[in-house]
This record gives structure tokens, sequence and C-alpha cells, in this order.
């Protein structure tokens, strides 16, 4: 069966995972030519490529994309998380879960 795991990422481990398809929990910053530009768990911002017609009505999503390169995620889907999500915490999570101590469990 083919691996059908989507990391968790925030804007410092996108590098690690060009053309890939990852999850970026993201706070809506603006939109500008078709792009909406995120804020990332750790506080990086990056572009994301939505498809055409594409909206969000909550502030924060966790966002289902390809990493183009290290500033760019290509929107695949996305999950609404509302308008008050604590981005430490989600951050914090994120670290334990790129722990080698942990890759046991995730």
């Amino acid at each position: 069966m083919a691996d059908k795991r989507t990391p968790r990422v925030n804007k410092a481990l996108m590098s690690n995972y060009k053309g890939q398809t990852v999850r970026l929990m993201a706070k809506l910053i603006t939109f500008k030519d078709g792009r909406e530009i995120v804020e990332a768990s750790d506080g990086g911002e990056v572009e994301v490529a939505l498809p055409k017609n594409e909206n969000f009505d909550c502030a924060h999503v966790e966002i289902i994309g390809k990493v183009e390169d290290e500033r760019t995620i290509k929107m695949l889907g996305h999950v609404k998380m509302g308008d008050d999500v604590d981005m430490q915490t989600c951050d914090q999570i994120l670290q334990v879960w790129h722990n080698p101590r942990f890759a046991h469990i995730f």
C-alpha cells in the first residue's frame, strides 16, 4: 500500500518536504494575486496558491497541499479551524511530532 501520510509542518520545516503533500496550520493574513499569505504556527509567512474561487470564512485553517518551495504551498484542500486557535500550542505539538525521540509514536 502506498504511504498516504501528510506530515504536519511549520514554515521552518517546509524545505524538508519539497514536492510532498503536507498539512500546515495557518492564520490568514492577506489575499493577493490569487495567493493567500498566511502565518504558520512558528510565525513564518507562507504563500498559498489557491484553487480558483476558493475563499476562507474563518481566521485559522489547516492547509493540505504540496510544498512547491521553502515558502510556497499549492493548496489541495483545507480544514476550517475557526477563529480562536492557540498557534503557539500548535507549534509546540508540532515540535513533539518531529522530535526523533517520539518517532515510534508518530
